[in-house]
């Protein structure tokens, strides 16, 4: 949970460009909370702040009535001359890019619902649900799980195990969800690619929702290619490409960044461009494969207070 916490607030800073220092860190702990407790909390911390060369720079504790609550408020800077991203500066002709995959958060949380004994969570990702001994040996994992463990640890410790394809797939969606990481795409701090990115969001409500709040801050639409979107490949193969489409749109707590460019070239590898910045009055949309263009889903997470 901290480990989140923490990725949600570097995420923010990621996506207006900025590097993050440090953060300021306050626990709610519920009476009976012991130090076996705390020592996670803190180990916790330590793990997150190293995974991103952060400090933690203070904060506080204090009763919490109920369970345990954390909040986190993060510090961090722009490079002298750099102006920060917002969400308010995308503009009609803009390409929508990408940094990374979205889809596996959702396809990871349905799985490990479907391992807690919800039989219809995982509905159309059934083939990267293992069962029996492979499930046990599975959720073994989990206690592993860090922002310290990139891919190839997660599958090099499903290969110890002795774990098939499909569930050192799905390890790999667990960790997705449980532990995501929040990636900057260095060329997005070059003063020669900056004037290219007009706007940027972090993807933690879902694709679909990110991009509506984007285009409201912007006053713009947008046209998304479904086929352009792109998706884990086990989560593609296993739910195919409608079902995937609709869970990489739906998807938060991916922390990948999209943003408006003028042009994608000039930030470097690493952008799929997934659609363009429309006039608003064309709405966000979205564009099938037979060239069909339909009102985009909204679907996400809603904050609501």
């Amino acid at each position: 949970m901290i480990q989140k916490v923490v990725t949600a607030n570097v995420s923010d800073v990621f996506a207006m460009g900025g590097r993050p220092a440090g953060i300021v860190f306050t626990a709610g702990l519920p009476v009976g909370c012991n130090e076996e407790a705390l020592v996670s909390i803190v180990d916790g911390l330590r793990r997150s702040c190293d995974a991103y060369s952060m400090r933690l720079f203070g904060g506080d504790t204090v009763r919490s009535p109920g369970g345990y609550f954390f909040d986190v408020a993060i510090l961090g800077s722009l490079p002298d001359g750099i102006r920060p991203l917002r969400r308010s500066g995308a503009r009609p002709g803009d390409a929508l890019a990408l940094f990374g995959e979205t889809g596996g958060s959702l396809a990871g949380l349905r799985i490990l619902e479907a391992l807690a004994g919800d039989a219809k969570a995982a509905k159309g990702l059934e083939g990267l649900v293992p069962t029996g001994r492979e499930a046990a040996l599975l959720l073994d994992l989990v206690p592993g799980f860090s922002l310290e463990n990139d891919d190839g640890v997660v599958l090099s410790l499903c290969r110890s195990r002795g774990l098939a394809e499909r569930a050192s797939a799905a390890a790999l969606m667990m960790r997705r969800h449980l532990c995501p990481r929040a990636h900057l795409h260095g060329a997005l701090l070059q003063p020669g690619a900056r004037e290219a990115v007009h706007a940027a969001i972090d993807i933690s409500d879902g694709l679909s929702r990110d991009l509506r709040s984007l285009c409201e801050e912007s006053g713009v639409g947008a046209v998304i290619d479904a086929a352009a979107v792109p998706v884990p490949a086990a989560v593609r193969d296993a739910a195919g490409f409608d079902a995937s489409l609709a869970i990489a749109l739906e998807s938060g707590e991916e922390y990948v960044l999209l943003a408006a460019l003028a042009d994608p070239a000039a930030v470097g590898g690493g952008a799929v461009v997934i659609g363009e910045v429309v006039e608003a009055e064309q709405g966000v949309l979205l564009r099938t494969g037979a060239g069909d263009i339909a009102d985009l889903p909204e679907t996400g997470y809603e904050h609501e207070f």
